[in-house]
C-alpha cells in the first residue's frame, strides 16, 4: 500500500507537469462553461405542455391537434403528476380539462402555468387559446369561447447552465480518462518506459493502480472546479449532494478509464490512437445530450444514444444536480454504468500490453 502510494504521487507529479494535460482536463472544460454559459439558448427548446383530466372522444381530438403543433411537446398524464413536473419546471404549462369534456358545452377549462417562463407559458396559452377557438367557432350552435382559468403556479426555473454544466462535467471526465490514458500510455510504451517498468520488482498492477488512483483524484478535482464555478458565477442550482455527485463521476471515470487502456492496447503509436479515440468520444459527444436535449433526435437515433457510456453518465449527473436524485433513485444509470465498466474492464486486460 505504502509503494502504490508513493507510486499514486509520483503519477501526480508527472500529471501536473504536462501542460497539455492541465489544459484538456480542467482550462477546456471551463472554458466551455463560460462560452455556453455567457450565450442565452433559452426559447430555443419546445413549449412542455401536460394535460390531465377528461379522456374521452373530444379530449382526445384537442391533444391530437396540440400535438400537431410542431413547438409543441405534449404529455398526457394524472393531475398531481403534471403539476409536480410543473413545480419542478419541466412544464410550461398544464391543461386539466374537466370531466366529460365538450367544445360545445362551454365547460370551463384550468390551466395550470409556470410563473418562470413567460415567455414559454404566454406562446403557449395563445396556441391553447386558437386551437379551442377552431374547435369552437366551427360548430354553429356554439359559436361562444370556452372560458380558461389560469392559475400561475411557483415552480423552479432552470436555466441553460443548469443543462449545461453536468454534460460538461462528464464530458470532461470522458475525455480525461480515453485521451489521457490512451495517449499517455501509448507514449510510454513507445519510449519503452513501459517495458523497463515491467522488468523491475515492483509490480505491474502497482503501476497501473497508481495510474487509475491519481487520475480519479484528478476526476474529482474537475467536479469540485467545475460546480463551483457554476455556483458563483452562473448561479447553478445544485440540488444533489456532492458525494453523490462524486460517486456517480467516480463510476464513469472507471469506466471511461478502462476504455482508455482498451484503446491504448490496440494502438500501437500515437498517429493510430488518434483517430480510435476520436471515433469513440465523437458520436459520444454529440449524441448523449451533453450540450443539448437528445429529445430533439430522430428516434431511430435517440433508441441507441440511450446505451451509451456518456448518455448513463450525464443524465445520472444531471438528475442529482437538477433534481437532487439519489443514488438509490438512478438505479437505470448505475446499472448501464456498471454493465459497461465490466464490459470495458474485461477488453482492457484482454489487449492492454507493456510492450
Amino acid at each position: 500500500m505504502r509503494l502504490r502510494w508513493k507510486l499514486t504521487v509520483a503519477s501526480l507529479k508527472m500529471f501536473t507537469r504536462q501542460k497539455e494535460a492541465i489544459v484538456w482536463t480542467m482550462l477546456l472544460p471551463l472554458f466551455m462553461v463560460f462560452l455556453f454559459g455567457f450565450v442565452s439558448f433559452e426559447g430555443l427548446g419546445r413549449i412542455q405542455l401536460g394535460v390531465a383530466g377528461a379522456e374521452n372522444e373530444p379530449a382526445a381530438r384537442l391533444v391530437g391537434r396540440l400535438g400537431e403543433v410542431r413547438t409543441v411537446q405534449v404529455t398526457r398524464g394524472a393531475e398531481s403528476a403534471e403539476l409536480e413536473q410543473l413545480k419542478a419546471g419541466k412544464r410550461h404549462l398544464v391543461l386539466v380539462l374537466p370531466e366529460g369534456f365538450d367544445p360545445a358545452g362551454k365547460q370551463e377549462l384550468r390551466v395550470l402555468v409556470n410563473d418562470g417562463t413567460p415567455e414559454e407559458t404566454q406562446m403557449g396559452l395563445l396556441i391553447l387559446r386558437k386551437l379551442l377557438d377552431d374547435a369552437t367557432f366551427g360548430m354553429q350552435s356554439a359559436p361562444d369561447r370556452i372560458p380558461l382559468a389560469i392559475q400561475s403556479v411557483a415552480s423552479r426555473r432552470s436555466s441553460y447552465i443548469d443543462f449545461l454544466l453536468p454534460g460538461v462535467l462528464s464530458l470532461a471526465i470522458m475525455q480525461s480518462g480515453i485521451f489521457g490514458v490512451a495517449f499517455g500510455f501509448v507514449s510510454l510504451r513507445k519510449r519503452g518506459v513501459l517495458r523497463r517498468l515491467s522488468v523491475t520488482p515492483m509490480r505491474p498492477q502497482d503501476f497501473i493502480a497508481a495510474q487509475v488512483t491519481m487520475r480519479l483524484m484528478v476526476l474529482l478535482a474537475q467536479i469540485v472546479v467545475l460546480v463551483g464555478v457554476g455556483i458563483l458565477f452562473f448561479d447553478l442550482q445544485f440540488m444533489g449532494r456532492l458525494l453523490d455527485l462524486f460517486a456517480m463521476g467516480l463510476l464513469g471515470g472507471a469506466v471511461f478509464l478502462a476504455i482508455g487502456f482498451f484503446l491504448a492496447g490496440i494502438a500501437k503509436t500515437e498517429d493510430q490512437v488518434v483517430p480510435l479515440a476520436n471515433v469513440v468520444s465523437l458520436p459520444m459527444m454529440l449524441l448523449s445530450g451533453v450540450f443539448f436535449s437528445r429529445t430533439n433526435l430522430p428516434e431511430p437515433v435517440r433508441v441507441v444514444t440511450e446505451f451509451f457510456p456518456l448518455t448513463y453518465l450525464a443524465d445520472g449527473m444531471r438528475s442529482i444536480v437538477l433534481e437532487g436524485s439519489t443514488l438509490p433513485a438512478l438505479g437505470l444509470q448505475l446499472a448501464g454504468l456498471g454493465v459497461w465498466s465490466i464490459v470495458s474492464v474485461w477488453l482492457a486486460v484482454r489487449v492492454f500490453r507493456w510492450e
